[in-house]
């Protein structure tokens, strides 16, 4: 939508630093409430907020009232709720769970979340095109699809409760968290800073992904859905190869592995002009992508105890702020020179970060 009303790289970055601020901002907040309270009840709330969203910008776009300003601030709306709902969903698995199984959930967890990446964004593209290039009809259709999750969110049998007793105040528990990853446990500290690698610098490709399909490919939105659901293909397989395994040795190299595999790939997309080229390319970007992020979060949930589980998940968002300025810095750069450097900028960095935590971080590697 953003590529239509404007034709700037720039500006689709600017939809991440709008969706970023409130996730930097609020994601902490996420953590505290999410270690203290009923987690279902938080859960059921961000997903009615999500819903009421999607509703309003569906009126608008088949209205014929939309403006830039209402994707920047839907953006930012919809940024809020994910700080919420981002802490509370992943520390509410080993709850569920009762310790068991981390690995295999935190991987069907990215299995669940990849299914949906297989078919929404091709479903998305190519009803986008026969719509005449009108996003409002994908609008209506996500609206209608939050109805469901709003109800199968509230089916969640969870046996967890919130604290009870005399509590501190939500700043102390916020500098709690702080304190835990900056002096008790460096390598949690590690862990947030290795993950903005690939999930801040290496995953900001997909911002870049309407130009390149655009401009490199001279595709349309239904290139660009598909292109999304063959990366998922990918994400599927790396997530049931992990899944599959009860227990995963040297989860460490295993996440600096595949940080590499992922920047690698987004420098080498960023060149490729064959269409089955980048099919090809994008799985290995999603199946590494998958495999580091089950990887780093099931470590961290590992490490960390469950009164604090919420707080350090939600310290992963800090990445976010490094997400947005890296979309700025990758649209400009696009926009005065070209998508391929664009690219070679955002996987290069991922790179780089994976690099010095794997020589600055012993236990990481451990």
């Amino acid at each position: 939508l953003t590529w239509q009303i404007t034709g700037s790289a720039t500006a689709i970055g600017l939809v991440n630093v709008f969706r970023a601020v409130p996730l930097i901002t609020l994601g902490l907040l996420g953590g505290v409430l999410a270690d203290r309270f009923d987690k279902r009840k938080i859960l059921v709330a961000i997903q009615i907020w999500s819903l009421a969203i999607h509703v309003t910008m569906a009126v608008i776009i088949l209205a014929g009232w939309v403006q830039l300003w209402h994707v920047y601030l839907t953006a930012f709306l919809m940024g809020g709720g994910m700080a919420m709902n981002q802490p509370v969903r992943t520390s509410i698995i080993p709850q569920l769970l009762q310790g068991k199984l981390l690995v295999n959930a935190m991987s069907l967890n990215s299995i669940a979340i990849n299914v949906t990446r297989l078919v929404g964004p091709a479903g998305v593209g190519f009803m986008i095109a026969l719509a005449g290039d009108n996003v409002g009809p994908a609008y209506v259709v996500a609206s209608a699809l939050y109805v469901f999750i709003v109800i199968s969110t509230t089916m969640i049998s969870y046996p967890g409760r919130p604290l009870e007793g005399p509590r501190a105040s939500m700043a102390a528990d916020l500098m709690e968290g702080f304190r835990y990853m900056l002096l008790d446990n460096r390598t949690v500290l590690a862990l947030v800073v290795l993950a903005m690698g690939p999930l801040a610098f290496a995953y900001t490709y997909v911002t870049l992904l309407p130009v390149f399909v655009t401009e490199v490919l001279d595709m349309d939105a239904s290139g660009f859905g598909t292109i999304q659901s063959v990366s998922a293909i990918g994400a599927l397989v790396g997530g049931f190869a992990l899944a599959s395994m009860g227990y995963v040795p040297h989860r460490g190299k295993l996440m600096l592995g595949t940080g590499l595999s992922y920047g690698a790939a987004v420098v080498l997309l960023g060149g490729v002009d064959v269409l089955l080229l980048v099919f090809a390319v994008v799985v290995v970007a999603g199946a590494s992508q998958t495999i580091f992020r089950a990887a780093n979060n099931t470590t961290l949930l590992d490490i960390t105890p469950s009164r604090l589980q919420g707080r350090i998940v939600s310290l992963t968002f800090l990445d976010m702020g490094v997400q947005s300025m890296a979309a700025i810095v990758a649209g400009r750069v696009t926009d005065i020179w070209d998508v391929t450097t664009g690219m070679t900028v955002l996987g290069g960095m991922c790179i780089a970060v994976v690099v010095l935590i794997g020589l600055g971080a012993p236990a990481v590697r451990r």
